[in-house]
């Protein structure tokens, strides 16, 4: 038999067999296709904080956030961006339409934007709890008017049960958004990874997923370990990357493992490049955001 005729035949016996079983076959054709990992990277604004006046030690900056949209299109080939909330000028709606323009402008998606800001949804202080969740209804409203699929908060300090409440309230906010709701490993009660799955699994909303930090653990937390338990109730993840040598190669930890365990968890989600370290900072923040992408195409399947 020719090939091409053996190829139609087994099409076709295919297409049989998938009538049988529901019609399973696109799936099928579909699982063997390899997506393209860049669909699948963003970068934090986090990553160039020096450049900004707002993170900037000295007050100084040359990056502006309306900036970032044509400059990670053009510099990193990304279309995928993650904010942080202490890069905006204003939540007021001239800003915002700027941003709006700038994205679209660069065909470019907004994804997540990170809040960090001084609220604490775990204040024993019911007023300063109020105040928190407020402030966090008022980035749900910036987050959903540019158009990002979801939002990160913090779970703070204090004591679960007011963290439950404080969350579920927000939570319900961003659901009437349209919005999923995100909390991180980042101090306090998310620190652990079991009380962070406690805190997931009190709010109990499919609407309220994890974003999975690959470095924000404490000292005595195995990473990779802490990962994998977190992985199967994660959204997004960000892909963190802490202290580089003079070669320009990432030291503090097993990168390339945290995303093969992810991958091998089955998760799909996007992985946003973020670097943050107390000492030994890269000196040169675009080479290495090149060395994130690079590593994360090379392992994301």
């Amino acid at each position: 038999m020719q090939r091409r005729s053996f190829l139609k035949a087994g099409v076709a016996t295919c297409v049989a067999t998938s009538e049988l079983l529901g019609g399973a076959l696109p799936q099928i054709v579909l699982a063997n296709k390899r997506t393209d990992p860049m669909s699948r990277i963003a970068m934090s604004t986090v990553t160039f904080r020096f450049r900004f006046e707002q993170t900037n030690r000295d007050g100084k900056g040359d990056l502006l956030l309306t900036d970032v949209p044509e400059y990670y299109a053009d510099r990193f080939k990304l279309r995928n961006i993650e904010f942080w909330s202490k890069h905006f000028e204003s939540q007021k709606k001239p800003y915002l339409d700027q941003l709006k323009k700038k994205i679209a402008g660069a065909r470019t998606k907004l994804i997540n934007i990170q809040v960090d800001e001084r609220y604490n949804l775990a204040d024993p202080n019911d007023e300063h709890r109020k105040a928190s969740i407020k402030l966090c209804k008022g980035w749900v409203d910036t987050t959903a008017y540019l158009g990002a699929p979801s939002m990160r908060v913090n779970s703070g300090h204090g004591e679960m049960e007011p963290c439950v409440s404080a969350i579920k309230e927000v939570n319900a906010y961003a659901k009437s958004k349209g919005l999923i709701l995100l909390v991180e490993n980042h101090g306090g009660i998310s620190a652990s990874p079991d009380d962070l799955l406690k805190l997931h699994a009190a709010v109990g909303s499919p609407n309220f997923r994890i974003l999975a930090d690959f470095a924000n653990w404490p000292p005595n937390v195995d990473i990779h370990e802490a990962l994998k338990k977190i992985y199967p109730h994660t959204q997004l993840i960000s892909a963190k990357t802490k202290e580089f040598n003079e070669m320009g190669e990432h030291i503090s930890f097993d990168f390339d493992r945290c995303v093969r365990l992810a991958e091998a968890s089955g998760f799909k989600g996007i992985y946003s490049a973020e670097q943050w370290a107390a000492k030994n900072n890269p000196t040169n923040f675009e080479k290495a955001s090149d060395w994130m992408i690079e590593h994360l195409k090379a392992n994301i399947r």
